[in-house]
């Protein structure tokens, strides 16, 4: 019975993140953003305990692994995806995207906000490839799914005024949700917060990444601060890479 209740903890917590996505999308859906992020990050936090629990208790399996990937494309994917999709129905359009008076319905502002499932989709194929990729054990390989919902969750509750009143906005948002799409699947290798032992040397990058957080949430509040914490983690990430010190990391 004891064994039962440890090998179904992970399993539970997995669920709860899921259900905390679908909570998230529908408050995405509705137009409120802010419980939509507080949704997400509660998932989030589910699903930092998941695998914790697991490797804790020693009750790893093919299943959790597979529920894990499910629950994150709910909760890293199709909730910040329906975000966007909010967003992009409610932002000013351009004078020159503006349905000719014969139509009897608005064609861009009902077709072009369907394109930000584009990021439901690449996040599903960023965790199918999580899952038979042997090089992502210590770091990623793209951006992960939860640092990209962060992301954007973040970036749209932080700028309401200028999204919705910008006419440009559409672009700026097109462009990056494109961007987005193109991380998540891209061969960039990431540093991840996964320690083998808790000493500074073979760790600094990490410790050095959770001071900067805690100061940028100070500064900038625990719910909008997220889209500048993940940008900074993309570009310690690149250069990293580019300097060569990405492979020590992972070691």
């Amino acid at each position: 019975m004891n064994h039962f209740i440890a090998s179904n903890i992970p399993n539970a917590l997995t669920c709860s993140n899921l259900i905390s996505g679908c909570i998230a999308t529908l408050c995405a859906y509705s137009g409120n953003t802010q419980m939509a992020l507080i949704w997400i990050l509660i998932g989030a936090t589910f699903d930092f305990f998941d695998g914790m629990s697991a490797r804790l208790l020693k009750v790893s399996s093919p299943i959790g692994k597979e529920l894990d990937s499910l629950a994150d494309v709910v909760t890293f994917g199709v909730a910040p995806s329906t975000m966007i999709y909010y967003t992009l129905s409610v932002i000013d359009y351009p004078s020159f995207l503006q349905s000719p008076p014969q139509y009897s319905f608005d064609v861009y502002r009902t077709v072009i906000p369907y394109l930000a499932f584009l990021m439901a989709a690449f996040s599903a194929l960023r965790l199918a490839k999580f899952n038979i990729d042997q090089r992502q054990t210590d770091s990623f390989i793209g951006l992960p799914t939860p640092a990209n919902a962060l992301f954007w969750g973040a970036l749209i509750l932080t700028n309401p005024y200028w999204i919705e009143n910008n006419s440009w906005s559409l672009f700026c948002i097109l462009a990056l949700m494109l961007t987005s799409c193109y991380l998540l699947v891209c061969e960039l290798p990431m540093f991840a917060l996964k320690f083998k032992h808790w000493t500074w040397k073979g760790n600094t990058i990490r410790y050095s990444f959770m001071i900067l957080t805690i100061i940028v949430l100070c500064l900038f509040g625990v719910l909008k601060g997220w889209w500048i914490v993940i940008a900074c983690y993309f570009l310690i990430s690149l250069y990293l890479y580019i300097t060569g010190k990405s492979k020590r990391i992972s070691k």
